[in-house]
């Protein structure tokens, strides 16, 4: 895991080789479009909401379940994202894709996903397999930003600014984990609550899937301005199971850097376990897999702070057992 994390940036490198070699034809037009996966594959349907919000030039959705929104037709490009290629919840969505005739293309390593394109003969770009797929977001995520710079969904510059994303955290790599290791060390073994302006909002999700899987903790988030219509008057007693930390950007909405330097100061009324990050970056793109980076970092080094294993999931597979049955 170590390794894999350390190479984040080769992974995004490759997969916008992968994504420059794609030349996905489609059958029609489509007037809106929904994303499916879930987990280490989902998130990056997450990320592309976000980054599409100021600019896209159709409703863009994400599904992370067995059912597709009940607006999905003919007119509708569903993209499935399964790193394993067999997901079960994305499958099933995408059986459904398939009956409502919708126009479909699929990201996977192989599996289920990658049969069933050749059997209904819709597209499958294939991603290199056999990673942990918490480890593997580089892959699905960048095909995705391909695609939508192919069918200018957007001003068609998602694949340079990852671009860019990889060789800036490739540059600030030992300093993000110095970072990474600053901030866990002053954590004192709390659960995380992570805070961001919405736009960021993947970042915070990111951050608790991977302290979930990697560091075997709980997390948690919440976005501006929706928390500080509610969740902040829980800081009425600072609670001393929590250690917050605020992602903060020279991107944010004026108003909301109004909002987060306000309730960062609540919170440290209450209490000193609260940690300021400044993400770093020119634009949307790169301050996100630049806090992404980071906060992968961290949860690698909880692990190792632990002395558990970082890559079992013990109680998925168990899961998955038991709807096997």
């Amino acid at each position: 895991m170590e390794q894999l994390i350390k190479h984040f940036p080769t992974q995004l490198n490759e997969s916008i080789a992968i994504a420059k070699n794609q030349k996905i034809t489609l059958k029609r037009p489509f007037t809106n479009l929904v994303i499916c996966g879930l987990g280490g594959s989902g998130i990056g349907g997450e990320i592309i909401k976000q980054w599409l919000a100021p600019q896209a030039k159709i409703p863009v959705n994400v599904c992370h379940n067995y059912h597709l929104p009940a607006f999905v037709n003919e007119d509708t490009l569903v993209i499935t994202c399964s790193y394993s290629g067999n997901t079960e919840e994305t499958l099933s969505a995408l059986q459904e894709a398939i009956a409502l005739n919708a126009q479909l293309i699929a990201v996977t390593s192989g599996g289920r996903m990658e049969e069933l394109g050749k059997e209904f003969e819709f597209p499958v770009i294939l991603i290199p397999g056999g990673l942990p797929p918490r480890a593997a977001l580089a892959y699905p995520l960048v095909q995705l930003a391909g695609l939508i710079d192919q069918f200018k969904i957007s001003d068609g510059r998602l694949l340079s600014s990852i671009f860019s994303a990889a060789k800036l955290i490739a540059q600030e790599q030992l300093a993000i984990k110095k970072h990474a290791l600053e901030v866990l060390n002053l954590s004192l073994n709390k659960h995380f609550l992570f805070y961001a302006e919405e736009q960021f909002y993947p970042v915070t999700l990111r951050a608790c899937q991977q302290i979930n899987e990697n560091g075997k903790e709980l997390a948690f988030y919440n976005v501006i301005p929706e928390m500080n219509h509610n969740e902040i008057v829980g800081w009425a007693k600072g609670p001393d199971s929590i250690f917050a930390i605020l992602f903060r950007s020279d991107l944010e909405f004026e108003r909301n850097s109004s909002r987060l330097a306000f309730t960062e100061n609540v919170i440290r009324s209450k209490t000193d376990a609260v940690f300021s990050i400044q993400m770093k970056g020119s634009n949307l793109v790169e301050q996100t897999l630049y806090a992404i980076h980071l906060v992968d970092w961290m949860s690698f080094f909880i692990a190792e702070k632990k002395g558990i294993d970082v890559t079992e999931v013990k109680v998925i597979d168990a899961l998955k057992a038991s709807l096997a049955n």
